[in-house]
C-alpha cells in the first residue's frame, strides 16, 4: 500500500514539475525578442492617417530564413489604430495598437518570427504611397493587381500586402443621451 503511495507521489511531482516546466517555457517565449531585426524607419501618427476604416490583407513577408504568411486587418477609428495578425487557422499572432505615436504590441502566443512595427511601418507605406527615393534602401512597387510590394535592402527583406476587403466605417459621433421620462410613483408614494 505504501509503494503504491509513493508511486502516486512521485507521479504528482513528475506532473507538477512537467507542468512547471511547460509554463516557463511559455513565459520564456513571450519574453525573447521576435526574430529578425527592426528595421528603422518613420511612423506616421495616426491623426495624420484620413478616414475611419477596416481593411483585410493579406501578407507575405520573406527573407533569409523567412517566410511569413499571415492575414492582417486593420481598424482606424479617430485617433487608434489597431492592426491584427493572424495565422492560416484565425488564430491571433499579435495586436498592435497606435494611439498617435505610441505603439503597444500584444503577443498573446509569444514570440514571434518578425517584429510587428515592421509590419506596421510597411502597412503605413503602402497605404501612404511615400514619393520614390524618400527612404533609402526601401523600394516600393504597386502592381497591376493592387498588390504592393516593399524591398529592403538594408533590413534584407521584402513584405508583400494584397488588399482582400476594405471598407469606410461611419465616424463616431457623440450623441447625446436621450432624456429620461419620470414614471409616475405608485399608488401611496413608495417605490415598487
Amino acid at each position: 500500500m505504501r509503494s503504491q503511495a509513493r508511486r502516486g507521489l512521485a507521479a504528482l511531482a513528475a506532473l507538477a514539475a512537467t507542468l512547471g516546466c511547460a509554463s516557463l517555457g511559455l513565459g520564456l517565449a513571450r519574453a525573447l525578442p521576435d526574430g529578425g531585426r527592426e528595421c528603422p524607419g518613420a511612423l506616421v501618427p495616426t491623426q495624420q492617417i484620413a478616414g475611419d476604416f477596416m481593411q483585410r490583407q493579406g501578407v507575405r513577408v520573406q527573407g533569409a530564413d523567412l517566410d511569413w504568411q499571415l492575414s492582417l486587418v486593420a481598424q482606424k477609428r479617430g485617433d487608434e489604430l489597431i492592426l491584427i495578425g493572424l495565422d492560416a487557422f484565425g488564430a491571433k499572432q499579435f495586436v498592435l495598437t497606435q494611439l498617435g505615436s505610441q505603439v503597444v504590441v500584444d503577443r498573446p502566443r509569444g514570440r514571434l518570427p518578425f517584429p510587428p512595427i515592421n509590419l506596421l511601418r510597411d502597412w503605413q507605406r503602402a497605404r501612404a504611397a511615400p514619393a520614390a527615393g524618400s527612404e533609402p534602401d526601401v523600394t516600393l512597387r504597386r502592381s497591376a493587381d493592387g498588390s504592393v510590394t516593399i524591398e529592403h535592402a538594408r533590413c534584407g527583406y521584402r513584405a508583400t500586402f494584397v488588399t482582400l476587403e476594405e471598407a469606410p466605417l461611419p465616424a463616431l459621433e457623440e450623441a447625446p443621451l436621450p432624456a429620461l421620462e419620470e414614471a409616475p410613483l405608485p399608488a401611496g408614494g413608495g417605490a415598487p
